[in-house]
């Protein structure tokens, strides 16, 4: 019981503090705009190019789908791009609308079921999924720092961003190159018998961390790695795509440098917690990325609301289609619970 209530306790505590982020984030941006002025400029805003915007977020969630369903068959899932698409929407879908990224967890724990991944594997995808895809933000950081020319970008930010990506990098490389090795590791360290009230726990976490490292042994040999490390890059051009025709939607005289930073400043605010759907750290960062490159407080209040909603609404709306659609998704973890529930009686 004391488990239990200590639990919803800290989920209180962080639904609190994610709520308190999302005030201060709002309050911030409120508090340099005139209301009046940003509806008046989502008024004119030419949505012609919002279709291209959309297209553009399209190509880049089907190569996601792609990714992921390459990861799975890599560590010997037969999974295909078509039974990868619901459960990734669907956990897309759950990202936007609960909090803490509950999507992520039911796409690893309840969602594998479905198309004959265990939970294991199914993990150790998404951590090697997050883990590019923050080296590949990073890296469009810098470059996007590098490009923006519209006003002078402080030296000391543009080396920031660089350092962080090499090291992102060397990190990610050690882990993938070395996963087998601490594979093997962690696999002995949870096979050595520990005395104590703890050991049980250590072994559990030390075994968990084997499978893992297992799963990126099989995941990230040279050629799969590479094709991932491909596929991801044109991701991040997809989804730049989107905030580019943004842009374009407003009349910025803006580049496509601008559109890189300024997607990858709010894509890393979303890991600031906040209230379901990133509402607030997304809109500070997307406002504080315009202004930075030199766009009014008009354009970058109206910019961050609009950009929001067009990455929000289809991705949210299709997602949730797609597990409508699907019901299959939940039902295999109900039989799974099922099973185990008359395990554990017998």
């Amino acid at each position: 019981m004391n488990k239990t209530a200590n639990g919803k306790k800290m989920a209180w505590v962080r639904h609190v503090v994610g709520a308190g982020i999302t005030l201060i984030c709002i309050a911030a941006i409120v508090r340099q705009i005139n209301a009046k002025d940003v509806l008046d400029a989502i008024a004119h805003f030419r949505w012609v190019y919002l279709i291209f915007g959309i297209a553009s977020l399209t190509a880049d969630y089907a190569l996601r789908i792609l990714r992921w369903s390459i990861m799975l068959r890599a560590a010997a899932v037969p999974a295909s791009f078509k039974n990868c698409a619901a459960p990734f929407l669907g956990s897309i879908t759950l990202n936007n609308i609960l909090p803490l990224r509950l999507g992520d967890v039911v796409r690893a724990l309840v969602f594998p079921r479905a198309i004959g991944a265990n939970k294991t594997t199914a993990a150790s995808s998404l951590v090697m999924e997050r883990l590019i895809d923050l080296m590949t933000l990073l890296l469009c950081l810098t470059l996007g720092l590098t490009a923006a020319t519209a006003v002078a970008i402080p030296p000391s930010l543009i080396e920031t961003a660089v350092l962080l990506a090499v090291a992102g990098g060397l990190v990610l490389s050690f882990g993938f190159l070395f996963s087998g090795s601490l594979a093997q590791f962690f696999k002995r360290l949870g096979q050595r018998p520990v005395v104590g009230a703890r050991s049980g726990l250590l072994s559990k976490i030390s075994t968990g961390l084997g499978g893992l490292f297992g799963s990126f042994e099989a995941m990230s040999r040279p050629a799969v790695l590479a094709e991932l490390m491909l596929i991801s890059m044109l991701i991040w051009v997809g989804e730049a795509g989107l905030f580019y025709f943004v842009l374009l939607g407003f009349g910025a005289e803006a580049g496509i440098g601008t559109a890189v930073l300024v997607m990858a400043l709010a894509t890393l605010s979303t890991l600031v917690p906040s209230s379901p759907g990133y509402i607030g750290p997304f809109h500070l960062a997307a406002f504080f990325a315009i202004s930075l490159t030199g766009g009014s407080t008009v354009l970058a209040g109206s910019y961050a609301v609009l950009v929001h909603l067009a990455l929000w609404i289809p991705t949210t709306l299709v997602g949730a289609v797609a597990m409508w659609t699907s019901p299959a998704l939940f039902r295999a973890a109900r039989s799974e619970e099922t099973v185990l529930r008359k395990s554990e009686a017998v």
